[in-house]
């Protein structure tokens, strides 16, 4: 008996193993709306990022009529929502951003289960084709359309962090494209800021003779192109500033710098060249920091849930690395991977307390050391009937899946410890072990199967439930449900046969001790008597 479920368990251990069942950090679920986004040079008049949202927005028109339920004939694509001049509804304008995003066909309203949100988001990315100009385009599933974060947790993200510089944007290039080489990832991105032409006025030695100071040059540049407040005047509830500044057409050009006059403390009016230099130079038209450090995000999305985002995190991790330290620089996984590497830490750290824990409120309980490990040997073949749940209705085991192995663990000795104690109890009455043994699977049957069974059929409904709500509890619900079932089957039939071979092994252990201390034994106590006779003699 024992033989066969250590076969089984061995058997599950091998097909993990094997890659045949694989494993996400954290199970991906279909939101309620699907998003594109766009992201242009911030010098991009709003008339070009308009084209690009129409050509977006027509594509999205296309997808529209391509996905439709066969037994309602209601379109997947519900309720578009579409923003020219911001990244999304409610922030702030700018016109190098477009935003298009629809709602998706709830589960619940169609006949058959129909695509999955990757693959609308994909078929949407192939109908708008390339856009070369665009520093980021993505189409992303998403819970609302409020979010700050402008990435998604459930894509490869990274962090290049250090001093900006031009080997660092370079260094972000090739990062990007280590991420277009690999073909299970899509919308790879890279935010790279180029700069905005900006301006730069420097003071000659000449300014200082004639006592200009740099805030003096400044105050009346702005004045000249953004104005002074000359006079303020109340219409009702209206308050109006009359601003004093040069015409509009005077503004748009830079050749007015050239014929501009700046006034001297003393009155007097001198040319700007005269007093400063003037060059054109690119500034960057944003900065972005995260504990202290100046940072370029970059990331890439990957195909569909199936793509193993860890292992492709482990192979970059390496060659980004040695990028980095040609110039100084360092770098972090962010969102996905860096979750995941959190949760595997706290996952090993709960299991092991887990453990420890049980094993001492259970020597506590028997009075023994030896028999908690009967008990315990519930906990790892539950686990294997969970992964055999997870196997039987297509699911890949997830952190989530662990958390209910976890809960799993104090669910499954609870049978175990009932057959444990009912064996001690009726070995105090003077029954035998194998006496005892034998009577406990049949006295215990029915408490034990009940027991199990209404844990299963309770869990049960959670188990179909086709809600997005109910898709995170799932899998936890799975590796209880079945583990619970299976955890029956070794409390009723290995328990008791393990309490059999460890009183065997015990015995045998007995009895190797006397067989090897007996000889020495002797030796010792024939060496005390000849002492004792000399001693006489």
């Amino acid at each position: 008996m024992i033989a066969g479920f250590c076969a089984l368990a061995l058997l599950m251990a091998g097909y993990c193993a094997g890659g045949r069942m694989g494993f996400v950090a954290f199970p991906s679920v279909d939101n309620t709306m699907i998003s594109a986004q766009l992201d242009l040079p911030d010098d991009t008049p709003i008339e070009i990022t308009e084209k690009y949202v129409d050509r977006i927005n027509d594509a999205l028109d296309q997808l529209k009529e391509e996905f439709v339920d066969p037994g309602t004939g209601e379109s997947m694509v519900q309720n578009i929502v579409r923003v020219t001049g911001a990244k999304r509804p409610g922030s702030h304008y700018d016109k190098s951003r477009g935003y298009v995003a629809f709602e998706v066909l709830p589960p619940e309203k169609r006949s058959v289960p129909g695509p999955k949100n990757t693959d609308l988001a994909t078929r949407w990315s192939e109908l708008v084709g390339e856009i070369p100009e665009a520093r980021r385009f993505q189409t992303r599933s998403e819970s609302s359309l409020v979010r700050d974060k402008e990435f998604s947790d459930e894509d490869l993200n990274i962090e290049l962090r250090g001093p900006t510089s031009p080997e660092k944007l370079q260094v972000a290039r090739d990062i990007k494209a280590l991420l277009d080489g690999y073909g299970e990832l899509k919308d790879q991105w890279a935010k790279v800021t180029l700069g905005q032409d900006e301006i730069e006025l420097s003071l000659k030695p000449r300014a200082a003779e004639l006592g200009l100071t740099q805030s003096t040059l400044a105050s009346q540049i702005r004045q000249a192109f953004f104005g002074e407040e000359a006079q303020r005047l109340q219409r009702g509830v209206d308050d109006i500033r009359v601003m004093v500044r040069l015409p509009q057409e005077a503004r748009q050009s830079l050749h007015t710098l050239d014929r501009l006059k700046i006034r001297t403390p003393r009155g007097a009016e001198v040319p700007l060249d005269t007093v400063a230099s003037i060059n054109l130079v690119k500034a960057p038209s944003s900065v972005e920091r995260n504990d202290r450090a100046e940072i370029i995000r970059l990331g890439a999305q990957p195909v569909d849930e199936a793509v193993d985002v860890i292992g492709i995190a482990k192979e970059l991790a390496p060659q980004i690395d040695a990028m980095c330290k040609e110039h100084d620089l360092s770098f972090q996984f962010q969102g996905y991977v860096a979750e995941a590497e959190e949760t595997r830490r706290q996952t090993i750290i709960g299991a092991t307390l887990l453990m420890l824990t049980l094993y001492g409120l259970l020597a506590i309980a028997l009075k023994s050391l030896t028999q908690p490990i009967y008990v315990l040997l519930a906990v790892p073949f539950a686990i294997v009937g969970a992964l055999v749940g997870h196997i039987w209705l297509d699911l890949t085991p997830s952190y989530l899946s662990i958390f209910g192995m976890l809960a799993l663990a104090g669910i499954a000795v609870n049978d175990t410890l009932v057959m444990v104690d009912f064996i001690n109890r009726r070995r105090a009455s003077g029954v035998s072990l194998m006496d005892a043994a034998l009577e406990a699977g049949g006295r215990r049957f029915r408490p034990i199967f009940l027991t199990s069974i209404t844990t299963f059929v309770g869990l049960l409904p959670l188990m179909l439930d086709e809600s997005i709500q109910a898709q995170f509890l799932i899998p936890m619900a799975v590796s209880l449900a079945f583990g619970v079932l299976f955890a029956t089957a070794i409390t009723l039939y290995m328990v008791p046969c393990a309490v059999l071979v460890g009183a065997d092994l015990f015995e045998a252990t007995k009895s190797l001790g006397r067989w090897y201390w007996t000889p020495l034994s002797r030796m010792l106590r024939g060496s005390e008597r000849i002492g004792q006779t000399q001693k006489s003699s």
